[in-house]
């Protein structure tokens, strides 16, 4: 998802963000206001480095499924 389509799909993904991720609050919403730039900012503050890919991750395929583009989706691969 680029910054264009996360600005675009940021009034479906606020709702689902904040019941998904708890220590996402009211005002972290506010100051991400559909950036991608202040969302990597805001998950970074409230969950550290790691955990903030796995935030993107879950965005990028809230997005995927939503949209129906599965252009550049990534499946989670089974550790064998």
């Amino acid at each position: 998802m680029n910054t264009e389509q996360f600005g675009q799909f940021w009034g479906q993904l606020k709702a689902p963000l904040k019941a998904t991720w708890v220590k996402i609050t009211e005002e972290d919403l506010v100051e991400i206001k559909g950036s991608l730039d202040a969302f990597g900012t805001v998950l970074q503050k409230r969950y550290g480095e790691l955990q903030k890919d796995d935030v993107v991750t879950w965005a990028h395929r809230r997005y995927c499924h939503w949209s129906g583009n599965y252009t550049g989706y990534k499946e989670e691969r089974a550790a064998v």
